[in-house]
């Protein structure tokens, strides 16, 4: 339940730059994604659905 004003602050960008990412008029960067994913905690892969598992498995 995350707005976009909320997200555009863990993005260090404006509400404007959120909204043109979602509506596709630009992309989502690699560092955007990296913030998102620590902001809630879960891996990159977790993130773009590469993996079911939120945290890597420890070895």
């Amino acid at each position: 339940h995350l707005k976009q004003r909320d997200l555009a602050e863990v993005l260090g960008v404006s509400e404007q730059a959120v909204s043109d990412k979602f509506h596709g008029r630009t992309n989502f960067t690699l560092k955007d994604m990296r913030k998102i994913a620590d902001a809630f905690d879960v891996s990159l892969d977790y993130l773009t659905g590469r993996s079911d598992y939120a945290k890597p498995l420890e070895a």
